[in-house]
């Protein structure tokens, strides 16, 4: 019905609901072996009851654009990468080189540990630097080619910069958002091959963040013992949202907590404009051990039922597909290469949905108010670049004349 509705598989439904589908299958296979806990099949009715509600909003708004003759699919500007922002990115990687190097002379934690990720950009000035460079990460994914091959420079640093960063969503969103960006605009064909290297590069992301990183780190050798614990630990991270509901929910929920948590990225906006410097914490407190190691990551439905309770999920669940609905509606209307940035990744947060609740996170606001600075940039340069011209050319009829 959605694909229907939409003519397209790239809606926010689609990414919430196909990879946990996936990875829900993989957490039930596992589930009682390979000393995992046994899985609690009751907590699939949250997703099923999560997902019905999403539906609404997205068949709802779907009928109404139908109904009245709109189109519900639009098509992305090809254009090229745009020259400011190239530059703009260019001094970004320059002040990471620069950063990475004052760090790496004057610390005791080697790199690949999460004590050097922290003091890389884990915050102040050097973490909203590193989200700037998501956006710009998506639109190079978006516009490589064999033409434009030469914007693996800025893939490939802007991949390390988030790699050191040790927080391996951090690196898959944005990828999976450009690569969502290029299936939708025709680049590229989802098929059999594309979804084996996906699976490919999602296992590479850990192989860099448990092997390659902490070996050079720490002047240590790559052995059977540590590939071992980096494929345990893939097959860890895979089932550790959808085991870690399954394990909740079979012992009760005793992490229930307060609804402000779903909301933590304004409730923490809000207290540093009236200046209260206390930071609300999204992160749960509470860690199971569903079998290879310790989770406290509750899938998206998950998440927001422990924090909203029934009525609230209901609430939340409707306002979350209005919003991403609206997001959609706005792809249509103003066909710019920076508004699917912004709805790619948002649906990039959602496809995260099987691990955990990334809308708690503030990149879910900032990242999109980046894009948008890096539109009004673009525009700025363009019209300056334009005036330019129409000057270079008013002088040349002067002199003709």
């Amino acid at each position: 019905m959605e694909v229907k509705t939409w003519k397209t598989l790239y809606t926010p439904f689609s990414f919430l609901v196909l990879p946990y589908t996936v990875v829900l299958l993989i957490s039930i296979s596992v589930a009682g072996n390979f000393n995992f806990v046994e899985f609690y099949y009751p907590s699939i009715l949250i997703w099923c009851g999560g997902m019905l509600l999403f539906a609404i909003p997205s068949l709802t708004l779907g009928a109404l654009l139908a109904f009245y003759g709109k189109p519900v699919n639009g098509q992305v500007d090809k254009g090229s990468f745009p020259k400011s922002i190239l530059f703009f990115i260019g001094l970004v990687i320059l002040l990471f080189i620069y950063h990475f190097r004052q760090i790496l002379g004057g610390t005791t934690f080697f790199v690949g540990s999460d004590d050097f990720a922290n003091d890389f950009s884990g915050y102040g000035f050097w973490a909203h630097l590193r989200l700037i460079s998501l956006p710009i990460l998506i639109m190079a994914i978006y516009y490589l080619d064999k033409k434009h091959w030469w914007l693996c420079l800025v893939v490939v640093p802007v991949l390390l910069i988030n790699f050191l960063n040790q927080v391996k969503g951090w690196v898959i969103i944005p990828v999976i958002s450009g690569l969502a960006l290029r299936l939708y605009s025709g680049k590229m064909k989802l098929n059999l091959l594309f979804l084996c290297y996906t699976t490919l590069g999602a296992f590479f992301v850990f192989l860099v963040s448990y092997m390659f990183l902490p070996v050079l780190g720490n002047d240590s050798v790559i052995t059977s013992d540590l590939f071992e614990l980096v494929y345990e630990r893939f097959i860890h991270y895979f089932t550790s949202g959808v085991l870690g509901l399954s394990y909740d929910m079979a012992h009760g929920f005793p992490d229930k907590g307060d609804f402000e948590i779903l909301i933590a990225p304004f409730v923490n906006l809000f207290n540093q404009i009236l200046g209260d410097k206390e930071i609300l914490s999204p992160v749960n407190p509470l860690f199971f051990h569903t079998g290879i190691s310790y989770t406290n990551v509750r899938t998206f439905f998950g998440t927001i039922y422990i924090y909203s309770g029934e009525s609230g999920f209901v609430l939340y669940v409707l306002f979350a597909s209005i919003m991403m609905y609206v997001l959609k509606l706005c792809t249509l209307v103003f066909n710019n290469v920076y508004i699917y940035v912004i709805y790619f990744f948002e649906c990039g947060l959602l496809g995260m949905g099987w691990f955990e609740f990334y809308f708690f996170h503030l990149a879910m606001i900032e990242v999109p108010i980046l894009t948008l600075f890096l539109m009004v940039l673009d525009k700025f340069f363009s019209m300056r670049e334009r005036t330019n011209k129409v000057g270079d050319y008013g002088v040349a009829e002067k002199h003709s004349v």
